[in-house]
């Protein structure tokens, strides 16, 4: 195991820990987003450093939790409000950014795979970018019945097609 599947996750278990800690309160949520920011910050300085392959799911998840400690951190309350209002669909958003972006703009595309055959790594791209955007009608619907049902689960279903999608280029 290498260094950067170690701090691949830092941000988002950083985010989680302090959250968990502070008891899910407002001020655990601001400091959840500032500290995920952080390290956020220091993953991506790794991750250019040792001229790695971003993880494009993760890069997405830190997109969000960077935008949030951006928020906190200049006081944007209407815009916290669909962090809070909307999670699924906010944590989403980041990850389809990060996939519009990678599809359209990288080598590797939004499947995160370096290789000869450009079509079948853009194919791929698209097809867990419509994965993405599924997660995210997904979420907006499913709304009311918490964290795990709107970001989890579709984070988890986004992760499993990457690697299946992945295998077979």
């Amino acid at each position: 195991m290498n260094i950067i599947t170690v701090i691949n996750v830092l941000p988002l278990t950083v985010f989680m820990l302090t959250a968990r800690w502070g008891g899910w309160t407002d001020l655990a949520w601001r400091d959840a987003f500032i500290f995920g920011g952080l390290c956020t910050i220091f993953v991506i300085a790794v991750y250019v450093y040792k001229r790695a392959t971003f993880d494009r799911l993760m890069l997405g998840v830190n997109l969000f939790l960077l935008v949030g400690a951006l928020l906190f951190l200049s006081n944007a309350f209407s815009l916290l409000y669909y962090y809070g209002a909307y999670k699924g669909v906010v944590f989403l958003s980041g990850i389809a950014v990060v996939g519009v972006i990678t599809t359209f703009f990288s080598e590797a595309g939004f499947i995160g795979v370096e290789g000869r055959n450009k079509i079948a790594i853009r194919k791929a791209s698209l097809q867990l970018l419509l994965f993405t955007i599924f997660g995210i009608i997904w979420s907006f619907v499913m709304n009311n019945y918490g964290l795990i049902i709107t970001a989890v689960v579709p984070f988890i279903m986004l992760r499993i097609v990457r690697e299946k999608l992945s295998k077979q280029l």
